[in-house]
């Protein structure tokens, strides 16, 4: 008789089964599609956070059929079937111990396996590279006009050179304390506002300051609009504007400028003063030196509010020299457009330049060519729009593509070996 398994050997055999990598790779795959479907009405953004970096999303399914709802509800809309479904976070996690248990460790080291061991690493390579890139890396926005040839045509207000960016998605509230040569920051992140969705309020109180500030009906895609006679709300009015909150289309999905966050704001001193606002996210692109931030003065100190993206440092500034844009003959679609910029550091300055597959590696960041302006005539003035990058896993996934091509290549070099050498020996019998 052969003794039963022990626990312990069931939970590793069952990680490193065949039959968990096909459930696996179902669930990814109806993952993709859920999401996919739910990108109609949603920004990408929204569904990749919801659907493939959660823990358990919900998904929602219209019963429709070429477009036709199967059942409809009241005001004509397909009625949505909720499937509820792990995220493909811990999907990838699974999988990723599944790969290590099954494809590493259970199987048997040798000259026969090398290449499939080799190719299941790479693959774990990947996984572990993704994993990185979500939890350490982070992107935003450097937007900046092209530096004047004369010091003295320079712009006040215009922003040549930067050595700071925005992130794309994520936004913060900003206290800006006015200390006359320098100002000082306190920021609170944009999940501490979610709570003033809706009907709701987050109080917010800084040690050493003498006021609070109220934050109310925080709206995640809205814009600032004037209140004219015929318009009607149910949002508070402040100034003759209010917050409005934006719809898309059935089937139009929202552009990620649009995904511009406001918000009320009031301010109570402890000396009885009140201040209220609107603030919004919008970035206007490209940036100016200042913000314009709500202003307001307690006890003669003198303070400002702003919504914003938040705001990342580089430990070099990028200033625009000159921006070339050439054009596909007869037409104004570019050919080619491209940045001449000057890297400062404090050393002095390196020129280079930034165009389509030719980014700039400094210092761990990577500087891309993403957009340019005026559009759609074309500048002068012309600015730059570069995308901003920090990610510890940036190469891993070219090693992981190598890795996994060196075992590909052993094992099916090494079935070539063995089929040519079997029809040798095939043809010398015969």
């Amino acid at each position: 008789m052969t003794a039963a398994p022990s626990p312990a050997a069931r939970v590793v055999a069952l990680l490193g089964s065949m039959r968990l990598s096909v459930w696996l790779l179902l669930l990814l795959a109806a993952l993709t599609w859920l999401g996919t479907l739910a990108q109609v009405e949603r920004s990408t953004y929204d569904v990749q956070r919801e659907y493939f970096e959660s823990w358990f999303v919900v998904a929602e399914l219209p019963l429709s059929f070429w477009g036709q709802a199967l059942i409809e509800r009241a005001d004509g809309t397909p009625w949505t079937l909720r499937i509820p479904l792990p995220g493909a976070y811990p999907v990838m996690a699974l999988f990723c111990v599944n790969l290590i248990v099954g494809g590493l460790l259970r199987m048997k080291w040798s000259w026969r396996n090398a290449g499939i061991l080799v190719t299941h690493l790479g693959i774990v390579l990947l996984l572990v590279a993704g994993a990185v890139k979500l939890h350490a890396s982070y992107a935003g926005m450097l937007a900046v006009y092209e530096n004047p040839a004369a010091e003295g045509q320079r712009i006040a207000g215009r922003q040549y050179e930067s050595s700071t960016f925005t992130s794309f998605h994520d936004h913060e509230l900003a206290l800006l304390v006015d200390r006359g040569e320098a100002i000082e920051e306190r920021v609170v992140p944009e999940q501490a506002l979610w709570a003033a969705r809706g009907d709701g309020a987050v109080t917010l109180r800084a040690d050493g300051l003498p006021f609070t500030v109220e934050v109310r009906h925080f709206v995640d895609h809205a814009s600032v609009v004037p209140k004219g006679p015929m318009v009607q709300t149910r949002m508070p009015v402040v100034d003759g504007a209010f917050v409005r909150a934006e719809k898309w289309p059935t089937g139009v999905q929202p552009k990620s400028e649009a995904e511009i966050p406001a918000c009320y704001v009031t301010v109570r001193s402890d000396a009885g003063d009140r201040f209220e606002a609107i603030l919004s996210g919008d970035p206007r692109v490209p940036k100016d030196r200042s913000r314009y931030p709500f202003a307001f003065t307690v006890r003669g100190q003198r303070y400002g509010l702003d919504l914003r993206h938040v705001v990342h440092d580089l430990p070099f500034a990028v200033r625009l020299d000159r921006f070339q844009k050439l054009d596909h003959p007869g037409t104004m679609s570019p050919r080619d457009f491209r940045s001449f910029v000057t890297v400062l550091d404090g050393t002095g300055g390196q020129e280079a330049q930034i165009f389509m597959n030719n980014p700039l590696r400094r210092d761990g960041y990577v500087v891309y060519q993403t957009n340019w302006g005026p559009q759609p005539a074309g500048g002068p003035p012309w600015y730059s729009v570069f995308e901003v990058s920090w990610n510890p896993s940036d190469v891993w996934p070219a090693i992981a593509c190598i890795v996994i091509w060196i075992g590909l290549f052993l094992h099916f070099g090494k079935k070539l070996l063995g089929f040519l050498d079997s029809s040798a020996r095939t043809s010398l019998n015969q």
